[in-house]
């Protein structure tokens, strides 16, 4: 009801006041209507007083009067119509308040076009970052089947290789171990020909030949030497094992070895070893 009111005030207003301007008008041309009728004449009594008489003759109420020229009649006010009302200006706060409904709609309307316009930018940005996330993970799956594969073919190249090194160390062992056999046939072979028993015999006769026998030393002298040598009998090296003499003993021994090199070679070259285990028991 209240909007309804605020819509139809001017309308309302403008015909109450037409209204009001027409029953104005009507009441004064009746107005003037009622004092234009011709006078009506009246008949005077007079009296005559002691003293002195007024100049001006009075009427004499008995004559006949004389016939009045009646006075024209006024013309009847032509009704002026009213000017047109003035539109009813709107009171300046309700003015006010609609143009504030009206910037806070037209504000209401910006911030959802601009939610909206967000919503849009959000949900494409979202997509595309879902687009290249599945890219990423597509990359990643494909690095990944790549990665296994070569993995895969260098485990088995590496399963492939080590194979290839260990028959190849099997057959080196297999050949070292033949040639072993071999050696220890001919040394057992060379043994028994007398050949390592005569070779050894020897060695102890050369070391004897050069060692100094220290006064310390006494019968059943016994020492075992560990002799190293190059090809051609060249001593590298000497320790000495189990041996019942003293300090001087074992360094004249010691002495006696290095100063027999280079040793002499056994009749048969497969005798021939570069470790040599002597038992030095000099003669009495």
């Amino acid at each position: 009801m209240q909007g309804f009111f605020h819509e139809h005030l001017r309308p309302l207003a403008g015909s109450a006041a037409l209204h009001v301007a027409l029953v104005g008008v009507l009441a004064l041309a009746a107005l003037r209507w009622s004092t234009s009728q011709p006078p009506v004449e009246l008949a005077i009594e007079g009296y005559f007083v002691d003293g002195p008489v007024a100049t001006r003759r009075l009427p004499d109420p008995h004559a006949t009067p004389a016939p009045t020229t009646p006075e024209p009649a006024a013309a009847p006010a032509v009704a002026e119509l009213p000017p047109p009302p003035k539109p009813v200006a709107e009171p300046p706060q309700e003015r006010k308040v609609e143009d504030v409904a009206m910037a806070e709609r037209t504000a209401e309307a910006a911030r959802e076009r601009k939610q909206v316009e967000e919503r849009a930018v959000a949900e494409r940005e979202a997509q595309q970052a879902k687009e290249r996330a599945a890219a990423q993970q597509r990359q990643a799956e494909a690095a990944e089947r790549k990665r296994a594969t070569e993995a895969e073919l260098k485990r088995k190249a590496d399963e492939q290789a080590q194979a290839e090194r260990d028959s190849k160390l099997k057959s080196e062992r297999e050949a070292a171990l033949q040639r072993a056999l071999a050696d220890e046939e001919e040394g057992a072979a060379v043994a028994r020909s007398g050949v390592v028993d005569e070779y050894r015999a020897l060695l102890v006769q050369t070391i004897e030949r050069n060692w100094m026998r220290p006064p310390s030393a006494r019968a059943g002298l016994q020492c075992t030497l560990y002799v190293t040598q190059a090809p051609g009998g060249t001593v590298v090296d000497v320790k000495l094992g189990a041996c019942n003499g003293d300090q001087a003993v074992r360094e004249s021994i010691t002495t006696a070895v290095y100063r027999a090199s280079p040793l002499p070679a056994p009749r048969d070259p497969r005798a021939f070893e570069r470790r040599l285990e002597i038992v030095f028991k000099p003669t009495e």
